[in-house]
Parts: structure tokens; C-alpha cells; sequence
């Protein structure tokens, strides 16, 4: 991952360098402001995972638009985007339990189900080229294409955390476990979160003209998940039974695996350009 975002950086600098060099014989640019409430969700190819429903966001940011042609140009600016989803996944956890008879058993290694509403917010620096028709009538059509680059600022979920089994410290057995289920409120999560990612970015919309140079802007984008934004490990689940996977012998560790998780979003884009 850290090869791609350098690599992403790279074509950033590279071609906002090219960019300025046509505009300044051209002398072309638009400044912008636009807010940008989204439904996004969370999406991962790995079967230990489970994700859930879609999120209701909202972000805000900065259009920068550098013309190198009448109709083109690379578009660029500060987002600052919030996004979030919903998973679940098996998790190993050490803590007091309680055994059959309701007898305390402190600092157990335990096994539990986690369902987490995750909400990430992202400073992302656009990179993208922009198309546009001439004006008809007081409207222009826009399409736009290209990279953002994130950085992680928060990580916060609200968890649900079903304890199932803790692991007797005699005979490594697990066995079910007698702890209550707790609930997490704004858990700040940000050591499990990558702090740089990146996504496609695809979008298209309309600006209609007010006055001279400035217009109304209203747009569609989507943004997909380039990179992995979750890391840390979880427990391997069997499919056949729902349940967590051990490893056996005479650890009887946890089987566990790699998270990964890539965010998605639509957003509704409305602005002013100057």
C-alpha cells in the first residue's frame, strides 16, 4: 500500500506541476465551495467478515480547477470526508469472566462476536481530469475522472461485543463464557485504522450559470475504495457452524486473520464556483 500511495503522490505533484505551466500563459482557473452529504458502506472480499448496512455521511471542501484547454482540466482541491459503515467479526479480547457457577475469573483470554458502526473521517486531496460541454442555454455538463489520496484524522465506532468463550487456564479448553455483552460508545479507534489510503473517483454533474464566472454546482460522485483502510486481526470463523476456528494442540490458540475492509461512497455534490 505504501508503494501505491508514493506512487499516487508522484503522479500529484507531477501533474499539478504540468498543469501550472499551461495555465500560466492561459492564466484559467475556478475557485469553488461545496458541501457534500453521502450514503457510503464498507466493503470486504474476506469471508470472516461479515458487512452490514449503509451509513448516512456528510462532508465539505474546496474545488480547484486548473484549465489547460478550453474544456479540460485537472481538478484538484481539500475534501474533508466522512464515511463509515457497519461489520462484524469474531475477536480475541482478555478480560474478567465468570464460570458456570458465577464465580469471577479474572484476566482471561476470551473470545467474542463484535458488530461495529465505524465512522472515519478523511482529509483527501483530489486528482482527477475534468471535461465540461460549452454552455447551453445557462448550463454546462460536466464529467470528471481521476485518484484521491486520504489521510486519516478520526476513527470512531460504536461496538457491540458478544463475550462467547474464555479460555480455562488449566486445561486451554474454551468454554462459554458467563460475561455480559458490553456496548463501546464512541470508541476511538484510530490505531486500527491505516492513516494513508486512496480511491477512484468517478463523478459527473451540471453548473448553471448566475453571473459572469459564477455558477451553481450540483453533481454525483462515486468514490471507491483503492486501498485497505482496516488492519489488525480478527478470529477465523467456520462457516459450517458460525462459529470461531482454534488452532488445537496444546496452546489451542485462536485461528486468526488479517481485516480488511475498503470504504465506498455516493455523494450529492452542491457548491458554488467562482
Amino acid at each position: 500500500m505504501k508503494k501505491i500511495n508514493i506512487l499516487i503522490l508522484f503522479s500529484l505533484l507531477t501533474t499539478l506541476s504540468m498543469a501550472q505551466t499551461a495555465t500560466t500563459t492561459s492564466n484559467k482557473f475556478r475557485l469553488g465551495f461545496k458541501v457534500s452529504p453521502n450514503v457510503s458502506w464498507l466493503a470486504s472480499d474476506n469471508s470472516n467478515m461479515t458487512v452490514g448496512d449503509k451509513s448516512l455521511q456528510f462532508g465539505y471542501g474546496l474545488n480547484f480547477d486548473i484549465f489547460f484547454a478550453e474544456n479540460y482540466a485537472i481538478g484538484t482541491g481539500f475534501n474533508i470526508n466522512n464515511t463509515g459503515g457497519k461489520y462484524s467479526y469474531f475477536a480475541e479480547y482478555t478480560g474478567d469472566d465468570f464460570d458456570a457457577n458465577g464465580v469471577a475469573l479474572p484476566n482471561m483470554k476470551q473470545v467474542g462476536l463484535i458488530s461495529r458502526d465505524l465512522r472515519l473521517q478523511y482529509l483527501q486531496i483530489p486528482l482527477t481530469f475534468k471535461m465540461k460541454t460549452n454552455e447551453i442555454g445557462y448550463i454546462t455538463y460536466w464529467g470528471q475522472f481521476g485518484l484521491g489520496l486520504n489521510m486519516n484524522l478520526k476513527a470512531l465506532s460504536n461496538d457491540e461485543i458478544d463475550y462467547l468463550y474464555y479460555q480455562n487456564k488449566n486445561t486451554f479448553a474454551w468454554e462459554s463464557s458467563n460475561r455480559e455483552t458490553s456496548t463501546l460508545e464512541s470508541n476511538d479507534i484510530k490505531n486500527e485504522v491505516n492513516i494513508f489510503s486512496s480511491n477512484l473517483i468517478f463523478a459527473a454533474g451540471i453548473e448553471y450559470n448566475l453571473s459572469g464566472n459564477t455558477s451553481i454546482l450540483a453533481g454525483l460522485t462515486f468514490q471507491n475504495g483503492f486501498t485497505d483502510v482496516l488492519k489488525g486481526s480478527g478470529v477465523a470463523i467456520d462457516k459450517s457452524t458460525n462459529s470461531p476456528v482454534f488452532n488445537g494442540g496444546a496452546a489451542n490458540s485462536p485461528k486468526t486473520f488479517e481485516l480488511s475492509g475498503l470504504p465506498n461512497y455516493v455523494e450529492l455534490n452542491i457548491g458554488i464556483l467562482f
